[in-house]
């Protein structure tokens, strides 16, 4: 959603987990472990099924959605719920070769970034883009899903146009 002089939003500066950095150190990584993790990405063939992960975001996303009309879940909470399997998707579809999945999830995140209520009308594209992925898993749609591919991102961008039409 384009953002314009009557849109602000609060930002919220989160301080950084150090976690990470205490168990790895800092500094240069080692090119030739890059090179390997590149290559094994690179390489990854229909031995390792995307399968099981991407449903288990999928269930938690469809889990989300439910409990959008959960009255005693904050819209932030509800939100949240809904962001976080769509960026693991997002995240993780192309290095299982699954394009489509994260150029439809990246649509997903910039609709979620823009929505500030979570109504009927956004439940409902949020649940046809979760029915959406779940179909493209089933299927082992990988790649970027062809002709129809496109034409499924561009359904998911016209209904997120839509809506954001409707609310201006």
């Amino acid at each position: 959603m384009p953002v314009n002089e009557s849109t602000e939003k609060q930002v919220k500066v989160l301080k950084a987990d150090m976690a990470l950095q205490a168990k790895v150190g800092t500094g240069p990584l080692d090119e030739k472990a890059v090179e390997r993790s590149q290559t094994v990405m690179d390489e990854n063939s229909a031995q390792v099924d995307f399968a099981p992960l991407a449903m288990e975001y999928l269930n938690k996303l469809e889990a989300a959605i439910e409990s959008a009309s959960d009255s005693s879940v904050s819209m932030t909470e509800v939100i949240q719920g809904m962001t976080t399997p769509v960026m693991q998707l997002k995240a993780n579809a192309s290095t299982f070769k699954y394009n489509l999945i994260g150029n439809m999830a990246n649509i997903m995140l910039s609709f979620l970034e823009g929505v500030t209520e979570m109504d009927k009308d956004a439940i409902s594209i949020v649940n046809a883009h979760h029915q959406t992925l779940k179909a493209i898993v089933l299927k082992k749609m990988v790649g970027d899903g062809g002709p129809i591919g496109k034409q499924m991102e561009d359904e998911l961008k016209g209904a997120c146009k839509r809506y954001f039409a409707k609310r201006s």
